[in-house]
């Protein structure tokens, strides 16, 4: 069967049809126009074809080998095909001896290359290996042999006395033939001019992650992901180069195999207080690469929609020349990685009754009660009844194969993750296809399509108040049981005047909130090479997803208020998309390569939303399944929304002797989601590129630096994430009574805005591309800096208007910053190998302007707390600054109480102190806050060092951030020590008139706390991310066996920081750019063991 298959190739192959044009045209670009239309490579030695030599009369249409036989008539060349390539050869004189020789080809590892090309230099006697990498070839004692392979080095060895050989082949580390996806189409690496950072699948497998955003971290300069959540199937907060937007979105484009779609997509208001990521419904083992754009020149071409970057997502497809099935499973054990130090029951029923007593009041506790909770002894650990051991388990299934006209990949996958927390966790069933077919030889068609189902069972954590799991298991009273019956299924929770807590353990185990999201993303394409050069391409698809939320609190966590509520949310969401575009590629006088694009697209987006609730049920034996059984109704909502884009695009590549490299990009976007003044928008770019190192001047020090680029870019792109009908005048229907009856009616809730328009950002970039000693040292730097202009924000509008606020464009913000990236391959020995991967990236972000003021506060607390604000946005600083007061210990004596007059919070001794900065004798806002810190990193980055020997391979991935701050609500808690809830360990040493503490405040019923410093601290950090041990079998050569490999790998093994929450990776509400480094107690990141196997069967 294989003989037959490469025979059939072969026979294909020298039949395609091909027809030359133009004048006084040579060799080289006959050879060029071939290759074009072929797809096949013309291989050929200059020293034995002249191919500057002008081709006097052009052949008719005719098969590809004719064709080249009639252009190489009379030069003594003969023309052979091998898999793939054309070689073009002096027709060789009879041997004087023949022999037989056999070998393997393997590559650095040890693995066997198959299809190889074994070529008998200077003749066309040639074979390829099989799949083992063998073969067996007649040469003649003389001849030398040349083995080439795509992506490795081509070798020259002398046959000789020798009759058998061991070849390995060295991978290519140069790269520079990479192709790397950009938008609509593809580039060598050597000609891209843009700003790229590319994460292939050999960088992914190494993470277990249950979603593709996961699998960014550390991984690309410029590139900042927090993993906001440990939540299974939670969304990461992703920013490319920065944040440029206050109320618009910051997070980048996805675009999955061409198709434009949003991490947020289908997802709205469904009541639940997690969101779930749109990309947890692709399967991260389908994924072959991932290029983030960065820049303008990478990304304008995508306009309005790339100011944050632009994350392309390509899945795997089938190779040409082999029939693949691979199955992949893996199995995981997961654990919480620490736990915070908080007082056991003996030691908080002494802070209880302290703090009463403190403020004149009878002990809470009485004698009789205490010497119960005596016999409790430490009492509940609340952390250790809400964590347990999460396990994972994925199994994956794969057919892919394919020849020179069909190409197929087929892959199912079951994923099935339980959290740390009690009663979390997620589910994913997803089947994909990919296909293409060539009808013939200028049409091709084929289709992307994705199905998936995803459930998640969520636990209410980050909620900003008291009844979120951790924050809750962290203030528990740990004199209390877990039930208060526990027959009746019952209880316990906190319930003092003006607090109410309920129970961790129940909130996790009986709250409902379950997700459950379907997905068809799917495509189908034709493309027809309509000329030689000239290929138009047509692309209709949809986005199909179907998201509903259940949701159920039932009575017996909060006993206090008496009742159950429950409530269904659901959206729709469908989202269409067609694209059509022509490309035109040429090549003039040999040295000028252009390349032409253009393009119209539209997409459309239609989403149906609804929710029903009700409440006060008599059990909760239903749940959510029969809103109808609560004795209260609550109003139901549901609306339908649509947005529309249209736009047209055009890029225009231009090569002169691939050492001159210049690009220009635009697009016009038309948006149905803005203003009637501002429907359009154009974004253009422009790029070039100095490829150094191809300078004759380079020669003498090719050796050395074998790549040196230099590149610059300057354009617009723009940002159109602000919701639908923000400019337009809008109704909300509104109840109201007439005489006896309930009437409704519509009252306006917006006023129109017909100005209003995308925010546009400009961005310049300038970047060096380096390759040092055979490029075995590649560098890649950038220097970039962009400014976001009118920038979306509800403003202050007068109250005779009739409204408070209107949606405007105003201010604009900065971002300017440093990235670089190295990787190195440090030993590169037949047995061991060690490379290395680092990048690190510096941003510094400023807001310019707030249409005409000087700040605007921000987060304005909880609403349990009432702190005020935590955040101010200031013209010259970052967002994301901290904002608020100085601590300044702890009031001693009545003396300094008596140097306040006046004071934000209470003035008493053993009380917290605030620093009076204007020196009046009084703490006020107005007059003594200050700026407290920034969450945003001075610097962040990653390092991946892979060791190789003989069939073993160790993966050791460190990420760091370093001088981002956090604000740690949990510690202004815990440090509060009121007697209502649990506190540190360590406020044992609280202040006592025998023992005058000057960082822990007295014991006291009133809450004597403002926002301050004392709760901002250091989120740097140094992460052992991962660490992956594997070995692979091929060397046993086991029959019918590809490929066979085991591996081992930990996740969040080790963390070095001096943040004292559970994780220095936290954001309250996940992307929310305004409540960045903000923890209320989050779902905290898990330390993850996996066991694997990954089999392939040819």
């Amino acid at each position: 069967m294989g003989a037959l298959f490469i025979n059939s190739s072969f026979v294909f192959a020298q039949n395609q049809q091909v027809r030359l044009s133009g004048n006084s045209l040579t060799l080289k670009s006959a050879f060029k126009q071939i290759e074009q239309q072929t797809k096949l490579f013309v291989d050929y030695n200059t020293q034995e074809v002249n191919d500057s030599q002008v081709i006097k009369q052009l052949p008719k249409e005719n098969s590809v080998k004719n064709v080249l036989e009639q252009l190489l008539e009379g030069t003594n060349c003969s023309v052979s095909f091998s898999n793939g390539h054309i070689i073009i050869s002096k027709k060789a004189s009879a041997p004087s001896q023949v022999k037989k020789v056999t070998g393997v080809v393997k590559d650095e590892r040890g693995e066997p290359v198959v299809g190889a090309n074994i070529v008998e230099k200077g003749t066309t006697n040639g074979i390829i290996t099989d799949m083992d990498g063998n073969f067996s070839l007649s040469v003649s004692a003389s001849s030398i042999l040349q083995v080439s392979y795509i992506g490795y080095l081509t070798q020259e060895i002398p046959v000789g006395n020798k009759n058998s050989f061991a070849i390995k082949l060295a991978e290519d580390s140069q790269g520079l033939d990479e192709v790397i996806v950009i938008g609509y189409g593809s580039v060598k690496k050597s000609d891209l001019t843009g700003s790229v950072s590319s994460v292939k699948t050999a960088e992914l497998q190494q993470t277990p992650m249950t979603s593709i955003d996961q699998g960014l971290v550390g991984r690309a300069s410029g590139v900042q992901v927090i993993q906001t959540s440990g939540m299974p199937g939670a969304v990461a907060s992703i920013r490319v180069r920065g944040s440029s937007s206050l109320q618009g979105g910051n997070e980048p484009l996805y675009v999955i195999d061409g198709f434009p779609v949003y991490s947020g997509s289908g997802f709205g208001n469904t009541g639940g207080k997690t969101q779930m990521s749109g990309l947890s419904t692709v399967n991260p083992s389908d994924i072959e690469s991932i290029e983030i754009l960065k820049d303008a020149a990478a990304t304008a071409i995508y306009g309005a929609r790339a100011a944050n970057g632009v994350v392309l997502i390509t899945t795997k497809s089938g190779k040409k020349g082999r029939d693949v099935i691979s199955f992949e499973t893996s199995f995981g054990w997961s654990n919480v990685s620490k736990k915070i130090d908080v007082m056991k029951a003996q030691d908080y029923v002494k802070l209880v009754n302290e703090a009463y007593t403190n403020d004149g009041l009878d002990p809470y506790y009485s004698a009789t009660d205490l010497a119960e909770i005596a016999k409790v002894g430490d009492g509940t650990d609340w952390q250790d009844e809400i964590y347990r051991t999460g396990l994972t388990q994925t199994y994956q299934l794969n057919f892919s194969g394919g020849d020179e006209k069909t190409q197929y990949s087929i892959s199912g996958n079951y994923t099935n993750q339980k959290g740390i927390i009690l009663d979390s966790d997620f589910k994913r069933y997803s089947i994909r296809l990919n296909f293409d077919r060539n009808i013939f030889s200028n049409f091709t068609v084929g289709t992307h399509a994705t199905g998936t189902h995803t459930i998640n069972n969520a636990v209410a954590t980050d909620t900003g108040g008291e009844d979120g799991t951790v924050s809750g298991a962290l203030r528990m009273n740990p004199a209390l049981p877990i039930y208060e019956d526990e027959l009746a299924g019952t209880y316990t929770q906190i319930n003092v005047p003006g607090l109410l807590i309920p129970n961790p353990v129940g909130t996790a185990k009986e709250r409902k909130f379950n997700n459950a999201t379907s997905r068809l993303l799917g495509d189908m394409y034709m493309q027809w090479e309509i000329i030689p050069d000239l290929k138009v391409k047509i692309v209709a698809g949809a986005d199909i997803m179907y998201h509903k939320v259940n949701r159920y609190t039932p009575v017996s966590i909060y006993q206090a208020r008496g009742t159950a509520s429950a409530h269904i949310g659901i959206n729709k969401s469908i989202n269409w998309l067609n694209e059509n575009t022509v490309t035109w590629n040429k090549t003039f006088a040999e040295k000028h390569d252009l390349s032409v694009l253009g393009g119209f697209t539209m997409q459309q987006n239609n989403t149906e939303h609804a929710l029903a609730s009700s409440s006060d049920f008599v059990n909760d034996a239903m749940l959510y399944n029969n809103l109808g059984a609560g004795a209260v109704y609550n109003k139901p909502e549901s609306n339908a929304t649509q947005w529309n884009l249209m736009s047209y695009l055009a890029r225009v590549n231009y090569s002169y002797d691939h050492r001159y490299l210049f690009s220009v990009n635009a697009r016009i976007d038309g948006s149905s989601r803005f203003g009637s003044n501002n429907k359009y928008g154009f974004f253009p770019s422009a790029s070039a590129a100095w490829r150094i190192s191809e300078e004759s001047f380079m020669e003498s020090v090719k050796d050395l630096i074998p790549n040196l680029k230099l590149r610059a870019s300057y354009g617009f792109t723009g940002n159109t994430e602000i919701g639908v009908y923000q400019s337009l005048a809008t109704l909300d229907s509104y109840s109201y009574v007439i005489g006896d009856s309930q009437v409704t009616g519509f009252s306006p809730n917006r006023i129109p805005n017909p100005d209003l328009k995308w925010e546009r950002t400009g961005q310049f970039d300038v970047g060096l591309d380096i390759g040092l000693w055979n490029n075995r040292l590649r560098i890649t730097t950038d220097y970039y800096k962009k400014k976001t202009t009118d920038l979306l924000y509800d403003v202050a509008i007068p109250y005779t208007s009739g409204y408070q606020t209107m949606l405007k464009n105003i201010g604009s913000v900065e971002n300017h910053g440093w990235e670089l990236s190295i990787e190195s391959d440090n030993i590169t020995g037949r047995d061991f190998s060690w490379t290395t991967a680092f990048n690190v990236s510096l941003n510094r972000n400023k807001v310019l302007e707030l249409g005409g003021e000087d700040y605007k506060e921000m987060s304005e607390g909880d609403g349990h707390l009432k702190t005020g604000a935590i955040r101010r946005l200031i013209v010259g600083k970052p967002i994301g600054i901290f904002y608020g007061y100085r601590f300044d210990g702890i009031f001693q004596n009545e003396e300094e109480c008596k140097k306040q007059t006046s004071s934000a919070s209470p003035i008493g001794v053993g009380l917290r102190r605030y620093k009076d900065l204007n020196g009046d004798g009084k703490v006020d806002a107005t007059n003594d806050r200050e700026i407290l810190g920034d969450a945003n990193p001075k610097f962040f980055g990653g390092m991946t060092n892979t060791f190789y020997y003989k069939g073993f391979e160790l993966n050791v991935f460190l990420q760091y951030s370093v001088g981002n701050k956090i604000y740690n609500y949990n510690a202004m808690e815990l440090e509060t020590p009121t007697g209502g809830t649990n506190a540190y360990a360590d406020l044992v040493n609280r202040w006592t008139p025998e023992h005058p503490s000057n960082v822990y405040p007295k014991a006291s019923t009133n809450r004597n706390i403002l926002v301050s410093d004392r709760f901002v601290e250091d989120g740097s950090y140094l992460k052992l991310k991962t660490l992956s041990l594997s070995y692979d079998f091929s060397k046993l050569k086991l029959k019918h066996i590809q490929g066979l490999r085991v591996y081992v790998t930990g996740q969040n093994l080790l963390t070095w920081t001096k943040y004292r929450g559970y994780d220095p990776e936290v954001s309250y509400k996940g992307a929310s750019t305004l409540e960045a480094g903000e923890d209320y107690g989050g779902y905290p990141q898990a330390r993850t063991f996996m066991v694997g196997l990954k089999l392939d069967i040819k």
